[in-house]
C-alpha cells in the first residue's frame, strides 16, 4: 500500500489563501496524486488532535470540512498519526515530533510498502533539531509563505515529486 502523510497548514491552506475554494482546489490536486499513485492518506497535521483516532470522526469546524472534502474527491483517509512529543537538546519539550509519530504509525501498519510526507516545512526546527531528519528522503516540501502567492501550498508540480518518493 502507498500512503501519503498529509499536513494541512502550508499544504492545503497558506498565508495568502485559505479560503474553502482554494483548499478544495489543492485537495483536487491531492486527489489526482492519490489516483495516479494508488495512495491513501494519513493525517499528520497538528490539528489531527480534533480527529478521533479510532472512528476518524471530528466535531464541526475546519478539520471536518477538510475531511469531508477529501472524501468528496475520492481520497481514502485511513487514519492519523499518534501524538508523540520529545525533549530537545535545549531541554525544552515539544508536544509534536512528527518523524517519530510517522515512524510509529508505520511500525503499527506493516502493510504500508511506500510512503511520502507532504509538509510545508522541515517541521519544528527547534534547538537546531528537525523532526524530519529520519524521514527526509520521504518529504515533498510545500511552501506556506512566499512573496509570490502562486508558489504556496500543494501545486501540480508536486505530483512528480510524490511519484519519485513513492518509488524509492
Amino acid at each position: 500500500m502507498n500512503v501519503i502523510f498529509l499536513d494541512f497548514d502550508g499544504v492545503l491552506d497558506t498565508i495568502h489563501d485559505s479560503t474553502p475554494e482554494k483548499v478544495e482546489e489543492r485537495i483536487k490536486i491531492l486527489a489526482d496524486i492519490c489516483k495516479e499513485y494508488d495512495a491513501k492518506v494519513v493525517i499528520e497535521a497538528s490539528s489531527k488532535d480534533q480527529i478521533d483516532e479510532k472512528t476518524m470522526e471530528v466535531p464541526d469546524g475546519w478539520v471536518k470540512f477538510v475531511l469531508e472534502c477529501l472524501k468528496k474527491h475520492g481520497i481514502e483517509c485511513i487514519g492519523r498519526t499518534p501524538n508523540i512529543g520529545k525533549t530537545l537538546k535545549d531541554n525544552t519539550y515539544t508536544e509534536i515530533w512528527k518523524e517519530d509519530e510517522i515512524l510509529e504509525y508505520l511500525k503499527n501498519h506493516p502493510e504500508i510498502a511506500h510512503y511520502c510526507v507532504i509538509d510545508d516545512d522541515d517541521l519544528l526546527d527547534l534547538g537546531k533539531q528537525s523532526d524530519l531528519d529520519k524521514i527526509r528522503d520521504h518529504l515533498v516540501k510545500t511552501i506556506y509563505y512566499s512573496d509570490n502567492p502562486e508558489e504556496e501550498g500543494l501545486l501540480p508540480k508536486h505530483k512528480e515529486e510524490v511519484g519519485k518518493v513513492l518509488k524509492l
